[in-house]
């Protein structure tokens, strides 16, 4: 569980007991710190505009509007009344209307994005108010080859068990930062009711190096997982092999025969997505720990709160024997 503060301990038990009165203080200025910043959020903090947007496969912009719900207020969110809408697609207009009230998330259908297209969202608020975000789609980034092999691997519970390595290879461009995401979806099958077969989420292990490199985050515990996102730190502009394990229970059916079809995903990031879902999992991960500093949300939209963020996706699918 991340760093641990060592304490040199002494033979003195006048220094033991300056040591426990020293660590009241600090907790003491901890709790009082917590109190006035508490104090001062009740007094200050109000209500913003919040908006999300990303672009689909399927050719719809995916967005959400509310507003952030007062400190004292136990919901969520709080609805954003008489609110329109606008996407341009390269200062072209190709969508508007009015937001559903109430509605947590609205597909509207765009015309298909391109590489290096410009999305920007915009929001008129009935009080004059104008909220805007911005992103660039990003260029799907084909998954070159898969080799898959079985091996075992050692849990922290010190227990082997069964895995299948997949190695991924990728060709990352050289011309700009790339942001990666590797998702693994299985056919979960029932030989009782088949009726009930889809595909799940699995969770696998990130063996491979690119998964632990953060490079200048301000994480300071190492073991957040990040759902399998990464940059390209390590391989700019080069061939790699991304390596991954993936627990042998996924891959079997009732009966215990080895019949499984893989679905691997390969999605190349905008900045503002990567940066956006690596502080939302660090501001979960921290929630637990309130001795830590609070992390700050990414957010590329003005006059407001949330993220304007654009993916692309190449999938490859692998049956096993």
């Amino acid at each position: 569980m991340g760093a641990l503060i060592k304490y040199k301990l002494h033979k003195s038990l006048l220094l033991i007991s300056s040591c426990k009165l020293i660590i009241t203080l600090v907790l003491l200025l901890v709790v009082m710190s917590c109190e006035k910043q508490l104090s001062y959020q009740l007094q200050n903090e109000k209500p913003q505009v919040v908006m999300y947007a990303f672009p689909m496969p399927d050719s719809t912009l995916k967005i959400h509007a509310s507003l952030s719900a007062n400190i004292l207020s136990t919901d969520n969110s709080e609805v954003l009344p008489d609110m329109n809408y606008s996407i341009k697609i390269d200062d072209k207009l190709v969508a508007s209307g009015n937001y559903p009230e109430g509605e947590d998330w609205v597909n509207i259908p765009i015309s298909p994005i391109s590489t290096n297209n410009k999305i920007e969202l915009t929001y008129n608020l009935v009080d004059g108010g104008v909220v805007k975000g911005t992103t660039i789609a990003p260029e799907a980034i084909n998954i070159e080859s898969i080799d898959t092999v079985s091996t075992f691997y050692i849990n922290q519970e010190g227990i082997e068990e069964k895995m299948l390595r997949c190695i991924i290879e990728l060709n990352d461009p050289i011309i700009i930062k790339n942001y990666y995401q590797i998702r693994v979806d299985y056919k979960a099958t029932s030989t009782s009711t088949p009726e009930l077969n889809e595909f799940e989420t699995i969770s696998y292990i990130k063996e491979d190096k690119v998964f632990l490199i953060r490079e200048d985050e301000t994480a300071l515990i190492n073991n957040i997982d990040y759902e399998g996102t990464f940059s390209d730190y390590l391989f700019n502009g080069q061939t790699y092999k991304v390596k991954l394990l993936v627990p042998f229970e996924y891959l079997t059916d009732d009966s215990g025969t080895l019949n499984q079809e893989l679905h691997i995903h390969l999605y190349n990031l905008s900045p503002e997505y990567y940066k956006f879902i690596r502080t939302k999992i660090e501001e979960e991960f921290y929630r637990d720990y309130p001795v830590f500093e609070p992390i700050n949300l990414f957010s590329n939209v003005d006059n407001g709160i949330g993220v304007i963020a654009g993916l692309a996706v190449d999938t490859t699918i692998i049956v096993l024997p």
